[in-house]
């Protein structure tokens, strides 16, 4: 049964086979999918392995996603448009054998700079990061990072107050002896209206 309000309100529920909804205050309608009986073409069998892999890496990010991709959520939701870059950019091989190319995925994106020689090292008391301040940038844009266990089904992230001038930074967390972690830099501009694209810093 299908729900009718207005031309203006739209409608929801189902009517034979067409299915309509609302989603972001716009109406929409789709027919329901049919049966198939036919196998799967390598091309489709290979579109599916993607969406999977792009799922199962964003998956952990999602309270992140909602901060660094929310300027590309327009008609859609944070997590749809990281899904949606993902799924063109950051798969690596060839079907059955594809990957999540980390160098290529991003978990932020915008258009602050980052600086130079971005690195980090797993310390006693954490994970210290460094980098070169350069002429690009502004000096007060802050730090943004993320790291995720790789047995582990979320990440830990911290908006800091370190600054692009500061050139090092030390996030005092305690780690599993023998978990490695993903880390992930952003920098996210002072006056809070966008970020960087994210960087891979490698498994520490």
């Amino acid at each position: 049964m299908a729900r009718y309000n207005s031309i203006n309100e739209g409608s929801s529920g189902k009517v034979g086979n067409v299915v309509t909804y609302k989603m972001y205050g716009k109406s929409y309608m789709r027919s329901m999918p049919g049966q198939y009986t036919d196998k799967k073409s390598e091309k489709q069998l290979a579109q599916r392995q993607k969406m999977q892999l792009v799922n199962d890496f964003l998956g952990a990010f999602t309270n992140v996603l909602r901060i660094t991709f929310q300027k590309e959520a327009v008609g859609r939701s944070a997590y749809a448009a990281a899904k949606s870059y993902n799924l063109l950019h950051a798969i690596g091989g060839e079907y059955p054998e594809q990957y999540i190319d980390f160098t290529k995925a991003l978990v932020s994106i915008g258009s602050v700079i980052l600086p130079s020689n971005l690195s980090v090292k797993r310390i006693n008391n954490g994970l210290l990061f460094n980098w070169e301040n350069d002429e690009f940038g502004n000096l007060s844009d802050t730090l943004f990072v993320t790291v995720k266990g790789r047995s582990k089904q979320y990440v830990e992230y911290k908006q800091t107050e370190a600054q692009r001038k500061d050139e090092s930074y030390t996030w005092k967390m305690d780690f599993t002896e023998n978990e490695q972690y993903d880390v992930w830099l952003i920098f996210r501009d002072y006056k809070e209206r966008g970020f960087s694209k994210s960087v891979w810093l490698g498994l520490v």
